[in-house]
């Protein structure tokens, strides 16, 4: 049953020309796209805003881009990936606006399809890219916590991963073999391959990219327009047949609106059969952004498997501390989760030593190795007295930043302003 607190949970997916949005509450069995047409399988809202000259109000989505169609006196942003890339405040008539405010302004213009379904503050948010990255996800972090989520309710992912959140939690025969993924996009077909190894604990799923077959203008030229149709069919049929040679698959599953063409249909009818299940649609991402953001908050549970991300951290991260008279190991970071949402923040207070040690293990391997951090003495400050707040951090899969800061002592003594900082290369076992 969901939390009162995370009474909707959402799956967003923000593309470059087209974002859908996935929820999920207590009242649906099953996480539901939004139509932005009632009785509809209208899914995609185009990526864009419009503001009309003079007025403050923004227009998004199809709105907008009927205001652009009609030459309406205004400004037209669309592309806003391309403006979080740009990172640069976008210029208007009299005043500049960040594209951290532009963004959650179209989040939440989308958000408020959700009508009926909570306020902004009992969400829980997934937002998944093509690829999640810098400077997307500090932004998305502004942008999300300045329409009102709390920074604990906000997830991201890539496609890939929301891939894997959206097989796992499908029928399990719809995977018990090698599942494929075609993606066609800007003339080009990409074909992904997910795969479970059981002989780890957890299972391990990974994704790889098998191939890519490029169908552009410039073949099309070159072919002629009387045989086009064929040559993309004989090509596609091609790369599926390599795909599946010597490798048994439980099903395969299309995206994108060019696999519904005519001159496609005999490779599809070719991918349905041998009893392998075959599926088309558009909002699989944002499904499967929606499956993440339940497993993240705990009101869906599926134990047992672990995505081996590229963007996965492999090493736990924790220290030996005493607690309540008793030593114990505390964990600070835990192996598995994604670089760029792996964080902790403490407060400890130094005992007889200026040493932090912190215990670096490879989850693969199990092998453990130290890495000290040196803390100045501060000056007139008895033993215990010094409160350090430590702040772990990830650049990359394999960078990790830890920053120490001087707390004080309650009202006895002042913070120094002291900060110490780190930055451990964990793959190296070097600090840089």
């Amino acid at each position: 049953m969901i939390r009162e607190q995370h009474r909707t949970i959402v799956g967003f997916d923000l593309g470059r020309e087209y974002s859908q949005i996935t929820f999920y509450n207590r009242s649906k069995d099953e996480p539901v796209t939004v139509s932005t047409v009632a009785g509809n399988e209208k899914y995609l809202i185009p990526t864009c805003l419009f503001q009309l000259k003079g007025e403050s109000e923004w227009y998004f989505g199809a709105d907008a881009l009927k205001l652009e169609e009609e030459r309406a006196d205004g400004y037209f942003l669309n592309d806003l990936v391309w403006l979080m890339e740009q990172q640069q405040p976008i210029e208007l008539e009299k005043e500049k606006i960040s594209i951290e405010d532009l963004i959650g302004i179209f989040i939440k213009e989308c958000l408020g399809l959700l009508s009926g379904t909570g306020t902004l503050e009992q969400m829980a948010i997934a937002v998944t890219m093509d690829e999640m990255r810098e400077p997307f996800i500090s932004i998305l972090k502004k942008a999300l916590t300045g329409i009102g989520i709390s920074k604990n309710n906000i997830f991201f992912q890539d496609h890939m991963e929301s891939f894997y959140y959206f097989m796992i939690n499908q029928k399990k025969t719809l995977w018990t073999y090698h599942v494929g993924l075609f993606e066609y996009e800007k003339d080009t077909i990409v074909v992904y391959d997910f795969h479970t190894d059981y002989q780890t604990k957890p299972a391990m799923v990974h994704i790889e990219k098998k191939g890519f077959l490029t169908l552009d203008e410039r073949l099309r030229r070159r072919v002629g327009e009387s045989r086009w149709g064929e040559e993309k069919a004989r090509r596609f049929q091609e790369m599926i047949e390599n795909l599946f040679k010597n490798t048994p698959y439980s099903s395969v599953y299309l995206v994108g609106d060019e696999f519904l063409e005519e001159w496609a249909q005999p490779c599809v009818k070719f991918l349905c059969s041998k009893r392998r299940h075959g599926f088309a649609g558009k909002n699989l991402y944002t499904k499967g952004a929606c499956y993440g953001a339940l497993q993240r908050t705990g009101e869906k549970k599926t134990d047992g498997f672990l995505y081996d991300s590229p963007d996965m951290v492999h090493f736990n991260i924790g220290m030996n501390m005493l607690m309540r008279g008793k030593e114990n190991y505390y964990p600070i970071i835990t192996a598995g989760a994604n670089w760029y949402e792996a964080y902790h923040e403490c407060d400890f207070i130094l005992d007889h030593t200026n040493e932090i040690i912190l215990l670096i293990k490879e989850m693969r391997t199990g092998e453990t190795r130290q890495e000290k951090i040196f803390i100045e003495p501060i000056k007139n400050r008895p033993d215990r007295t010094v409160r350090i707040r430590m702040m772990v951090s990830f650049l990359d899969q394999h960078t990790c930043q830890v920053r120490l800061e001087d707390q004080g002592f309650g009202g006895l003594y002042r913070s120094s302003g002291k900060v110490w900082e780190k930055r451990i290369d964990l793959k190296k076992g070097e600090s840089v």
